[in-house]
């Protein structure tokens, strides 16, 4: 990867956008994005960037969002839909709500963030005092907001993702030794827990589930001892922590000489490259996703969105990348089409690409008539097996 052209195109393309916004604000429809660039951070007060040769870690997720964004609205111009586009960046030196107070929000008609924690709250906060549409773009998480119409999560939270790898367990491996592997702390009482409850019935448990609480680090011997020589085991990942969930993916695979093993990782894992290894022995993997991108081979538009991105910035794209283009691709069209009433059209299905989005209201209390937010509740179930990535829901 020529790193230094790949930084000279991310940021030229920066401060040209920026200045393209700052110089056009007629009647087009706006989007503002917020994303984690860390520019006050990468260059010195005289412009000159200051980490050499290289994207640091922390800012890399941010610039590759971006770098999405910019595409996108290069194939929405090029279908003749005109935005007026502004990207702040959320580690500069002003914070959300001085920029809402500096009045550069006015007149904006989508908020559209790679933001997570505190910044999520003060976009959402946001979204709700100037009624915008908030399109949470990475943020596995509802922050606890409620009453909220203008918040879109589209990350879907880790309840959903369970409740949608339960059901497959349920539907697919019912009758085969189940067996979920976990650590004994607060973190992995979540995972656990939520599949206890969705796996509970008045007569007691739907699937007879093993829960082991394996010692930090685990070793082979124990994960060995739940496993049956004569049956299918489907080997569930209880934990959200990557080393041991990578730790359970070297031991299983280990095993599966001796056992026959399916493994059952946790969303996270469509970021473990390991996975894509060809020359190692490992048993089929399945996990969960919101976003499925079937690969540059079996989908046009992702070879020629791969292509480009690669002419661009001398490197292949990210998942990042994929969904800053998807995300303001879609949501550049439905604004363009629907002004003000792009949430009552937000399940809209013309202008996707690759994922099949399902946005649906959530409402803490039954009663309630407005939604506290939408969520997307698509999740795919993807398997993975010498490297080969296959959906299979």
């Amino acid at each position: 990867m020529n790193k230094t052209a790949l930084l000279s195109f991310f940021f030229l393309a920066f401060f040209i956008n920026i200045s393209i916004a700052q110089n056009n604000p007629t009647g087009k429809p706006r989007i503002a994005v917020f994303a984690p660039l860390y520019l006050d951070t990468l260059f010195d007060a005289s412009g000159n960037y200051k980490m050499g040769k290289s994207i640091p870690g922390y800012s890399r997720q941010g610039i590759e969002f971006y770098q999405g964004v910019v595409m996108a609205l290069d194939s929405l111009d090029k279908e003749g839909v005109s935005l007026d586009v502004q990207v702040f960046d959320t580690k500069g030196k002003n914070n959300i709500f001085k920029i809402a107070d500096s009045g550069a929000l006015e007149g904006v008609g989508l908020l559209l963030g790679a933001v997570s924690g505190s910044e999520y709250l003060d976009l959402a906060a946001i979204a709700k005092e100037k009624k915008i549409p908030f399109i949470s773009a990475t943020y596995p998480n509802d922050g606890g907001i409620s009453g909220n119409p203008y918040v879109v999560v589209v990350n879907s939270k880790l309840n959903t993702h369970i409740q949608a790898i339960y059901n497959y367990i349920l539907k697919s491996f019912g009758t085969d030794n189940i067996v979920m592997y976990r650590r004994q702390n607060g973190a992995d009482d979540r995972v656990s827990g939520v599949f206890k409850s969705l796996n509970a019935s008045s007569s007691g448990q739907v699937l007879n589930i093993h829960t082991v609480v394996l010692n930090n680090p685990p070793v082979a011997a124990d994960v060995a001892k739940s496993l049956d020589k004569d049956r299918q085991n489907i080997v569930i990942c209880g934990s959200l922590d990557d080393n041991f969930g990578r730790t359970l993916l070297g031991i299983t695979s280990g095993l599966s000489n001796t056992y026959k093993i399916t493994l059952v990782g946790m969303p996270t894992w469509e970021s473990f490259v390991e996975l894509d290894r060809t020359d190692v022995k490992m048993p089929p993997v399945i996990y969960s996703t919101a976003f499925y991108n079937p690969g540059r081979e079996e989908n046009e538009w992702v070879d020629i969105f791969t292509g480009a991105y690669g002419k661009n910035t001398y490197t292949l794209p990210s998942e990042i990348a994929f969904r800053g283009y998807e995300l303001t691709y879609l949501f550049g069209h439905m604004l363009n089409s629907f002004g003000d009433q792009l949430m009552d059209n937000i399940d809209e299905k013309k202008f996707r690409l690759l994922t099949d989005f399902d946005f649906r209201p959530i409402r803490w209390s039954k009663n309630a008539v407005t939604a506290d937010y939408y969520e997307n509740k698509r999740i795919y179930i993807v398997k993975k097996q010498t490297g080969e990535l296959t959906k299979i829901n």
